[in-house]
């Protein structure tokens, strides 16, 4: 998996950029706020067909026109795709297209198309923060290599939008309670799929992650658990009817599952010291990566962004070690002390500010 060329157009602070990154590591330097992490969204956006980032996709136009594009050419597999995602915002509502080599596709059609696995400050979180950052997780790696699941999760989302609508009508008597029937039997379908997938996933993310954390921590015992839905999840919405009309929302479902960490038995949200949790999270992105490679027969490319100064030599040694033979590297940050002198001089590195790229000096 190879970004050949990327294009931006008004898109944050890009007025314009047309680069054309090296086939291994390409290292952006740069102070906070030049535009470091707007140039890692812009590839992960063509990866998730979302902003893993932003609230409202109008924050991704810039200040020149009410539009903005991102672009790129991808090689996959000795085969060249052309991607392109445009967004336009007309009267404080935001729409966006798609094309995938010049054809207009659904937004659940571009993932997969350019895979990556991106970690960048806000990642660190995923041991000690809420389940959602570790449902994201999941639902990030999922998108880009389980067929049908970027389907299955945008409509899970619409049912779920519907049913808490009508959850409400039910409680003032304005709908008879049969209509939840059928976003009952919807809420199942699409929530099974998901289910399932983010399973089956864990099963193959546990000994991946467990193998990395083991190395970067010196035997310490990773463990890996899906707390998903019930095993009858039809029975479980059905059983919640009654709490779920008093709350006028869903409380059964895959949007409230989690991801159980666990370092030497005990959980590592409540027990684990900053680094073991800290250490947790590399492995997990070491294994998202790992497992990316392994259903799609090819390395992600890699996106990094700004985590080295948030990590210990040790951590960041272990980093290094995956991006060595990763394939393609996007890594950015404040300076270059963080990287050894070997590996600097092998990379392509460039300088960001105010959202131009530039060669450092």
């Amino acid at each position: 998996m190879r970004l050949q060329r990327l294009g931006l157009r008004n898109y944050r602070n890009y007025e314009r950029l047309d680069l054309e990154p090296a086939p291994g590591l390409n290292v952006f330097l740069g102070s906070n706020g030049q535009g470091k992490t707007n140039l890692l969204e812009s590839i992960a956006l063509l990866a998730l067909s979302s902003s893993p980032r932003a609230r409202r996709e109008s924050e991704l136009v810039g200040p020149m026109t009410p539009a903005c594009r991102v672009e790129a050419v991808v090689e996959s597999g000795g085969r060249k795709r052309e991607l392109q995602l445009d967004v336009s915002v007309e009267s404080e509502r935001s729409r966006r297209q798609i094309l995938i080599d010049g054809v207009k596709r659904k937004a659940i059609e571009l993932p997969g198309v350019l895979k990556v696995a991106l970690f960048w400050p806000d990642d660190l979180g995923l041991v000690k923060g809420g389940p959602e950052l570790r449902r994201r997780f999941l639902n990030q790696l999922l998108v880009q290599v389980e067929p049908g699941y970027a389907g299955a999760l945008s409509s899970y989302g619409r049912v779920m939008e519907q049913r808490n609508h009508l959850l409400k009508r039910v409680w003032i008597g304005e709908e008879p309670a049969d209509s939840l029937d059928v976003w009952d039997e919807e809420l199942v379908r699409h929530g099974s799929l998901l289910a399932d997938a983010r399973s089956r996933a864990v099963e193959e993310l546990a000994p991946l992650a467990a193998e990395y954390h083991g190395l970067i921590a010196g035997g310490e015992a990773l463990e890996m658990r899906y707390l998903g839905p019930a095993d009858d999840l039809r029975k479980a919405v059905q059983n919640s009817r009654p709490d779920d009309l008093r709350r006028g929302a869903t409380s059964v479902g895959p949007h409230r599952d989690d991801l159980e960490l666990r370092i030497d038995g005990r959980d590592a949200r409540a027990f684990g010291s900053q680094g073991q949790q800290r250490t947790a999270v590399v492995s997990l992105k070491q294994a998202e990566a790992a497992l990316i490679r392994r259903r799609s027969g090819e390395a992600p490319i890699l996106l990094l962004d700004d985590v080295l100064s948030e990590l210990d030599a040790t951590r960041r040694a272990a980093l290094f070690a995956a991006m060595d033979g990763a394939g393609q590297v996007v890594i950015t940050s404040v300076d270059a002390e963080s990287f050894p002198a070997s590996m600097i001089a092998g990379a392509s590195v460039l300088c960001i500010k105010s959202g131009f790229v530039q060669p450092c000096g």
